[in-house]
């Protein structure tokens, strides 16, 4: 669901249950401790955040009010998008830690082709890790800053002060 600013994606699980998560874009670095969200009280967190949605449609809202466990408080960071370094002769990044972009589906695929990638080069180069580090990163630089790219503008869609008509729109034909 999309909202001004907001955002509720449910996630059924493999065990059946399912993960809610609320978004709120466009909101102060210290938002978490000004929202009045008592996130050591899991009933009265629940409750602040259906107070935080007004005008959110009751089967909507329905979900949260489910919700049997803690509310946790996350922040979306990424790195500056096409992040380089000098490579060093010892040691390399992958996943997250190489290219932490918004989470629009794309972290954990290029986490995944990352170390296959780099297993490859390390194949390739068995008796040369500095060689096989460099071209490992030369191609996760190009393939990730190309994914960082995507990912923020797909944030930037789902963000916007009117994500639902973009969406609509988004998804149109021609």
């Amino acid at each position: 669901m999309l909202g001004d600013g907001l955002a509720l994606a449910a996630q059924r699980n493999g065990d059946g249950r399912v993960r809610i998560g609320v978004s709120f874009h466009g909101t102060a670095e210290d938002w978490f401790e000004t929202s009045g969200i008592p996130f050591d009280d899991p009933a009265a967190a629940r409750a602040r955040l259906i107070e935080l949605l007004p005008g959110w449609d009751a089967r909507i809202l329905a979900l949260i009010e489910a919700c049997d466990d803690t509310v946790v408080p996350r922040s979306v960071s990424t790195l500056p998008i096409g992040l380089t370094w000098e490579p060093a002769p010892d040691v390399t990044l992958l996943g997250d830690a190489a290219h932490l972009m918004p989470p629009t589906g794309e972290g954990a695929n290029m986490a995944l082709l990352d170390g296959a990638r780099l297993g490859l080069e390390l194949a390739a180069h068995p008796d040369d890790f500095p060689t096989a580090v460099k071209a490992y990163e030369r191609e996760m630089f190009e393939r990730a800053g190309a994914a960082a790219r995507m990912s923020a503008r797909v944030q930037e869609l789902l963000t916007a002060p009117d994500a639902a008509r973009k969406m609509l729109a988004f998804f149109q034909p021609g």
